[in-house]
């Protein structure tokens, strides 16, 4: 045993003992560093699929928007104009498209829609009472 403050013999590991486990390491390290890379590409495609995702969801709130003004402005016309039973037809055809769009749109759009066509029917139902002609052919 060594005395205090001496070091103690430790045998010099040989030039095979250096190289086996050198080559031990190289093959672990590899496959460490290929486990890492493939984490690393596995998340970047999950971020890839987050953001396509999300493009999409914007794409359908967009188009939404775009078709709901449309059909909006349709049946507001046709309110002004007088064709009930066509305003009729089309305003229920906007609350499908609300309806069927709720999913993806924010609460607010939602909200919006709602009262947009809660307002349109209200103002169906009052020209049907100031016009008792189109009520009784409908």
């Amino acid at each position: 045993m060594a005395a205090p403050g001496e070091a103690a013999a430790v045998p010099a590991p040989s030039q095979t003992e250096v190289a086996a486990g050198s080559a031990a390491s190289a093959v672990v390290l590899p496959e460490r560093l290929q486990r890492r890379e493939a984490e690393r590409q596995q998340g970047v495609e999950r971020q890839r699929q987050k953001k396509e995702a999300q493009v999409v969801k914007e794409e359908q709130s967009e188009f939404f928007l775009a078709t709901f003004a449309r059909e909006r402005e349709a049946v507001e016309a046709l309110l002004a104009a007088g064709t009930l039973e066509e305003a009729a037809a089309r305003l229920q055809a906007l609350q499908k498209l609300l309806t069927g769009s709720v999913r993806f749109l924010a609460p607010y759009e939602v909200r919006q829609g709602q009262e947009t066509v809660a307002r349109l029917q209200g103002d169906l139902a009052a020209r049907r009472q100031d016009d008792p002609i189109s009520v009784d052919s409908g």
